[in-house]
């Protein structure tokens, strides 16, 4: 079908003709046809069409190919190569003129010579409306996030037509009457009752003119509890004071109180907006905000300010919302930089311009900055006027350049965080990977990145998702189109990859330079000094150690990058950078500490053994080189009131950890390659006494286990593969997880450790437990408990615990109560601790061996609120599943909390197949006693993968636990 045939229509009800003949679609195709059409020629990701077109609730199993299939109808009847597909999305490709919305935006950008040939111009804009933008598609989301805009903007024209009529003199009864029907339509809108009141007073009905005040006034406090703005009261108070010059139109076309101001400028109104970007992505919440505020009528002036680190798009973010709203201000845009040649541009030859560009003769202007701003606030004082300050330094240089009253707004951008007091106060972030992505495509084309895709992801990476990193890229790209996206992917990795990032007068670095030369030399020489980390986040000790400082001198200087954007803080007393500024510190080895480096490593330590000794209180001695750590008058390590403190520090630190760790077993220095593994072992022994949250540290056990290190680390050595067959034993991968305890076993020996060979046979008989074979778990507990004296108290009593759960399993119900009351006996545990945990679910599945299921119900839900409190996934998720069992057992319905088990696994990424397969038979359980067989096969075939991709189809717990529905299974 020729494409020139084809209109599409969104300001109204949603739909396609092709000539003058509608062309019915179906619900979902429309709505993708919106999604697409308003980002015209621009590709539109997978990602961002979903989010647009379904809710959580209604996300089919597929979306990606829901929505091809979409398109594909949509080529059915727009033509082959309207719809065209990327790499990670889809393109509209249509003239600007075949969709309603764009040629809309044409014909009110071109403007006019005259009032009437613009009113004309107005009008044919308007034409194209045919109802409320984007009415009768089903997707709410796409509807919430764009339709009150759009609305918006077509109403904003509606206004200005409007002006342009009461300029032009064109008053008649249908044109009051259409002003009645808006404030009715849309009664908060004050510059359309300002153009009623106006046209009323103009046609002799000023009585009438002062009652439609009376019922804005009414309108206004009964809907908003507020009282009308700047623009209306002072109309209405020019009414009541028989004000001659507003029977008149005015020459600035706007139907507010004219008032005595400087002269104009010959050439009109200052438009001094900088071109906006042709490749703007991303930001709709942020212009949202700045489209509200400078919407929104006001007696005073309003002020956004917009921070962000360098390269984030602060400046252009605004002066995209600026071009937007440009028709809001009439009387004019005025732009200054606030920064020049790396210094702050005094307010004093800011004023001086802005006066000049409104209209001032420069004799008229005064010499004093205080003169200068009393004038300028005059000037504004009856204007409509939009102001622009970028890379403002400071709240007293923003301050100086505010108008005082009337409607004009300010949008200031900052690398700083200013505290000067704001209607709305913005601090961008980097933009995520598929607005990247978007941007890119938009730079260097759709179908180059579609045709190199994991380079086009690399390369999008790299760029760690600033703007200006992917402009320079992007322009890169475009003007060397022979280079395979291949070729900068590869000069984009490693070290020095902020060399590539330069292109004409553009640079990554020059930016960051432009930062860091806001510091006085002694504040930049420490930031670059963090270059020394291992990782993209410092925390105070950190800071401290490295700087040879007070923790509060540290603090003070962290915040102070936190002002100029250099980091961000992240928890309280961590703060972090983003790639790029990590590639800055990190590019010049030189400047790299070794000393530093180890004196931050073994800080770490010693707050990291501190931590272990609040989680295992009464545990064995530490080894002496830790111990050593810890005495040292070089280190100071932090300290914890209750588990709580201890989860609360360690995981925010946790890459910081993992770093100095890996640094230090590739350094070549033994002593400090020990004290890596140390480091190693310690961090492990945390997150799993806090929360079991293997997944960060298990990576590292395996470095160390690999890593050639000196004999000084031979008991750090044994104790991370005695740490890493825990974790593989938790995560269900029970092959592994045997060979690595036969190999800590084996170490254990070696060294004649009793502590750690005791240690080792308590695992090992709860990995025979994951396997099923309870019977030779328990023998191997009793052999652990028998040699129990190299253990101290509280960990005997941990053995004890073990034994109780691994004779609830077996189907010894009073041995296990007796067990545990044993433990107990030996050693309380605290409310909310781990033992407490173990405790209950120990209890619950004691009940479920003595056939009292509707008994195991109240510790299973026990154990799931301390899992919770812990904040555990893999504890919460084992415990849903307990309680799932023990509620379907009991004759309930369990199939909520083995639901919840699934979720929280799969939404934090936990690896737990044991738990997860366990879940999936629960939930088959649940839709066999509903008589759902397809669902119940689906659930029990999943869990048959897991377990065969995990390794584990030949043990004891999988037969057992895929018996349950061997006989049930159809042929």
């Amino acid at each position: 079908m020729p494409q020139q045939e084809v209109f599409v229509r969104l300001l109204g009800p949603v739909e396609v003709l092709l000539g003058t003949e509608p062309v019915p679609l179906a619900r979902r195709p429309a709505a993708l046809l919106a999604a697409l059409a308003l980002r015209l020629n621009t590709p539109v990701s997978y990602g961002a069409i979903t989010e647009l077109l379904w809710s959580e609730a209604e996300l089919p199993a597929n979306s990606r190919r829901a929505i091809q299939t979409y398109a594909s109808r949509l080529r059915d009847v727009l033509g082959r190569e309207a719809v065209l597909a990327y790499g990670d999305g889809l393109r509209l490709d249509l003239a600007p003129d075949q969709v309603d919305l764009h040629r809309f935006r044409r014909l009110v950008a071109a403007g006019a010579g005259s009032a009437r040939a613009e009113l004309a111009t107005l009008t044919e804009a308007l034409g194209l409306c045919t109802g409320t933008p984007l009415s009768g598609l089903a997707a709410p989301r796409l509807v919430d996030a764009e339709a009150s805009a759009l609305l918006d903007e077509v109403l904003s024209v509606v206004e200005r037509r409007n002006e342009v009529r009461l300029l032009a003199g064109e008053l008649d009864d249908a044109f009051i009457a259409s002003l009645r029907r808006l404030t009715t339509e849309h009664p908060w809108r004050e510059r359309t009752w300002c153009h009623l009141m106006l046209a009323l007073y103009r046609t002799g009905q000023q009585g009438e003119a002062l009652a439609t005040f009376a019922r804005l006034v009414a309108v206004l406090r009964d809907d908003l509890g507020i009282d009308p703005g700047a623009e209306a009261t002072q109309l209405h108070q020019r009414m009541l004071a028989a004000d001659p010059e507003l029977l008149a139109p005015t020459p600035s076309a706007r139907p507010a109180v004219p008032g005595p101001q400087a002269t104009s400028p010959a050439a009109g109104p200052p438009a001094q907006l900088p071109a906006g970007s042709p490749a703007f992505v991303g930001r709709r919440r942020e212009l949202a905000a700045l489209a509200a505020l400078l919407d929104r009528p006001a007696d005073r002036v309003r002020l956004a300010v917009v921070s962000g680190q360098a390269g984030v798009g602060k400046t252009t973010t605004v002066i995209e919302a600026a071009h937007r709203a440009r028709a809001r201000f009439p009387d004019g845009q005025l732009f200054a930089e606030g920064t020049r040649g790396g210094a702050a541009v005094p307010p004093h030859d800011v004023l001086g311009a802005f006066l000049r560009d409104l209209g001032t003769a420069t004799a008229d202007i005064p010499a004093s900055p205080a003169d200068r701003a009393t004038l300028f606030r005059s000037v504004c004082a009856r204007r409509r006027l939009l102001i622009v300050i970028d890379d403002a330094q400071s709240a007293e240089q923003v301050t100086a350049l505010l108008p005082g009253a009337g409607e004009c707004a300010v949008l200031a951008t900052t690398r700083r965080r200013l505290t000067v007091p704001a209607n709305l106060s913005l601090d961008l972030d980097l933009i995520s990977a598929t607005e990247s992505h978007e941007l890119l495509a938009t730079l260097a084309g759709a179908d180059r990145l579609a045709a190199e895709p994991e380079a086009a992801a690399a390369i999008v990476e790299a760029c760690a998702g600033s703007p200006l990193a992917l402009l320079i890229v992007g322009g890169r790209l475009a003007t060397r189109p022979a280079w395979p996206l291949a070729h900068l992917r590869d000069r984009l990795a490693g070290p020095g990859r902020l060399a590539e990032l330069r292109l004409g007068g553009h640079s990554v670095r020059a930016a960051l330079d432009a930062t860091t030369g806001l510091l006085d030399p002694s504040d930049e020489a420490r930031f670059r000094a963090l270059g020394t980390l291992p990782a993209d986040l410092v925390d105070v000790e950190s800071a401290a150690v490295l700087w040879q400082s007070g923790r509060a001198e540290a603090r003070d200087l962290l915040e102070r990058l936190c002002d100029v954007r250099l980091l961000e803080p992240a928890t309280p007393d961590c703060y972090g950078w983003h790639g790029l500024i990590g590639s800055y510190l990190r590019d010049d080895p030189a400047r790299t500490d070794p000393a530093g480096a180890r004196r931050v490593l073994r800080q770490a330590l010693a707050s990291l053994a501190n931590a272990r000794d609040r989680l295992r209180p009464g545990d064995r001695p530490h080894h002496p080189l830790v111990a050593a750590v810890v005495d040292s008058e070089e280190t100071d390590g932090a300290t914890f009131g209750d588990r709580a403190d201890v989860h609360a520090w360690v995981h925010p630190r946790g890459a910081l950890f993992v770093g100095l760790a890996r640094d230090g077993l590739s350094s070549g220095d033994d002593d400090r390659a020990v004290e890596a593994a140390a480091l190693a072992v310690h961090f492990d022994t945390v997150v799993t006494d806090c929360c079991t949250a293997h997944e960060v540290s298990a990576g590292l056990l395996r470095v160390v286990t690999t890593t050639p290190l000196p004999p000084g680390a031979e008991h750090f050595l044994a104790a991370a593969r005695h740490n890493l067959a825990s974790a593989l034993a938790d995560q269900g991968r029970l092959a592994e997880a045997h060979e690595a305890a036969e190999q800590a076993i084996a170490a254990w020996r070696r060294l004649g450790d009793r502590y750690g060979e005791a240690a080792l046979l308590n695992n090992l008989a709860l990995l025979h437990g994951r396997s099923g074979d309870y019977p030779a778990a328990v023998a191997v507990m009793r052999r652990c408990i028998d040699t129990g004296d190299a253990l101290p108290l509280v960990l005997r009593a941990h053995t004890l615990r073990n034994l109780a759960y691994l004779l609830a399993r077996d189907g010894d119900a009073d041995g296990a109560s007796s067990t545990l009351a044993a433990a107990r006996e030996r050693h309380a545990h605290e409310p909310g601790s781990y033992e407490g945990y173990e405790a209950a679910k120990i209890e619950a599945h004691a009940r479920l061996a003595a056939g009292e299921p509707g008994a195991a119900i109240a510790p299973a839900r026990a154990a799931l609120a301390t899992a919770r409190e812990l904040r555990s996934v893999r504890l919460t998720a084992q415990s849903a599943v307990l309680l799932a069992r023990a509620r379907r057992l009991a004759g309930e319905d369990g199939r909520q909390s083995a639901a919840e088990a699934l979720r929280r696994l799969a939404e934090t990424g936990v690896q737990d197949v044991q738990t997860t397969c366990e879940a999936l038979a629960e939930l088959a359980h649940a839709h066999r006693a509903t008589g759902d067989a397809a669902s119940e096969d689906a659930c029990v075939e999943e869990a048959s993968r897991l377990i065969d991709l995990a390794g584990n189809a030949r043990t004891r717990w999988a037969d057992e636990l895929l018996g349950q529905f061997a006989t049930a299974r159809r042929p």
